[in-house]
């Protein structure tokens, strides 16, 4: 339909430029001169007016036919002297140039477009007197069909092509633009899982520092990132690291920056402060914890059925920052917590070594699944945005065959609902302050 629709659109471009320009040649009515002869030359005689609207159209004719094979490209020369023109009309018969000098002053004076056109010197030279007059063109160039009809079809397709690169650079243009837009948006969450990256080695590292007083209180801040950015990504990274840097220098109290001379060089620390005993309760809190909804689900982002009872989730983890060996425990538990309401899940498999943190659930069935779609997908899980697809049946089995005799529903090991802790707190922290 689009071809269809764009060989139509070209085919009536190129036939209303056709109409535009069918009447190049002669005039519509079929005269070349209105009224010709009026009181500037009332005296002269009829025979002599016959003879001068004889030699205005022979001249006409000349000089069409010679505008026409210029703009056809098929001569050079576009326009007649003088003597050339009074040449002409003496090869025709030598009345001809007798009143070739009365048509010409005819012409000035007249005042009106009757297809034949006097030039001096310059284009814009103002004419007098017949002496001034040089060059002699045709305003209205004869050419022929074939001439026309290519003219026109050069002059369609070229307005086309205008078109088309205007299109394309308006695509490029707003295709770049959604470009850089979901680059800053992947940057702005890669900054934000850093930065919780970041206060989570800091944290460790202050907790180790009260075990072990040998430990210094700060940590190079170039250590922190060769700790958590690996060498080949490092930059690639810099920019989101760059941010994180800024981000916690403007917005986080409990991070200080300080300069230490540490081997002899200078270097940036942090330290991280002790919080004080009113925050107590925070530092109890898990850091994996739930942290709400990013968006919420409606059609474009939520299929309306499930067509299977399993589940692809992934940002659950970072391989790099897990540390013992039951962490994956942690994981289950958080996706149990979560969906406690959903009596459906009977299996969970934690990919440890995956990049992306992704864990794999079954469910008794479809609607169990698509329940757990909706308490998993767009939720923030440890400072990471957690998505979660449908997965097929026989491909959950062929890389999980336990997964087949498992149909005993899954519940948390306690009913403290740790992971949802974070959750809890700020909402007693909301009420507390209303009832104050």
């Amino acid at each position: 339909m689009f071809l269809l629709t764009a060989a139509c659109l070209f085919f009536l471009i190129l036939g209303l430029t056709y109409l535009g320009m069918r009447g190049t040649g002669v005039p519509e009515d079929g005269g070349l001169i209105k009224n010709p002869f009026d009181e500037t030359f009332g005296k002269i005689q009829e025979s002599e007016k016959n003879l001068m609207m004889s030699t205005l159209y022979k001249l006409h004719d000349r000089l069409a036919q010679l505008a026409g094979d210029h703009e056809c490209g098929s001569s050079s020369q576009r326009t007649l002297s003088v003597q050339e023109a009074a040449a002409y009309l003496k090869d025709l018969g030598p009345e001809y140039e007798d009143v070739f000098n009365t048509s010409l002053q005819w012409i000035l004076e007249n005042g009106k477009n009757v297809g034949i056109r006097c030039v001096g010197y310059g284009p814009q030279e103002e004419l007098r007197n017949i002496t001034d007059v040089q060059f002699l063109q045709s305003t209205r160039p004869q050419m022929s069909f074939w001439c026309r009809f290519r003219r026109a079809f050069i002059t369609v397709t070229h307005r086309l092509l205008l078109l088309c690169l205007g299109v394309v650079m308006v695509c490029v243009v707003l295709r770049y633009m959604k470009y850089r837009w979901t680059k800053e948006e992947e940057e702005t969450r890669q900054m934000y899982d850093m930065v919780v990256k970041i206060i989570d080695v800091l944290r460790s590292h202050n907790e180790a520092c009260q075990e072990n007083k040998d430990l210094q209180p700060y940590m190079p801040i170039p250590h922190v990132r060769d700790s958590l950015i690996q060498p080949h990504d490092r930059k690639k990274m810099k920019k989101v690291w760059d941010r994180a840097v800024d981000f916690l220098a403007a917005n986080e109290s409990r991070v200080r920056t300080e300069t230490r001379r540490i081997g002899g060089a200078d270097f940036l620390v942090w330290r991280w402060i002790q919080p004080s005993a009113s925050c107590d309760k925070i530092l109890v809190i898990p850091s994996k914890v739930w942290q709400g909804q990013a968006f919420h689900l409606d059609r474009r982002n939520s299929p309306p059925n499930s067509l299977t009872p399993c589940l692809k989730i992934r940002n659950m983890f970072d391989p790099v920052m897990e540390i013992g060996d039951q962490w994956h425990l942690a994981i289950q538990e958080a996706i149990l917590e979560k969906c406690s309401d959903n009596d459906g899940i009977v299996h969970i498999a934690v990919d440890k070594n995956s990049r992306e943190g992704c864990v794999y659930v079954k469910c008794l069935s479809p609607e169990y699944a698509g329940k757990a779609f909706k308490a998993l997908h767009g939720s923030w899980f440890d400072g990471k945005l957690v998505t979660v697809k449908y997965l097929r049946l026989d491909r959950y089995h062929h890389r999980f065959p336990q997964a087949l005799t498992c149909n005993t529903p899954l519940k948390p090991s306690n009913k403290h609902m740790n992971s949802m802790s974070h959750l809890r707190l700020r909402t007693g922290l909301a009420s507390s302050q209303g009832s104050s």
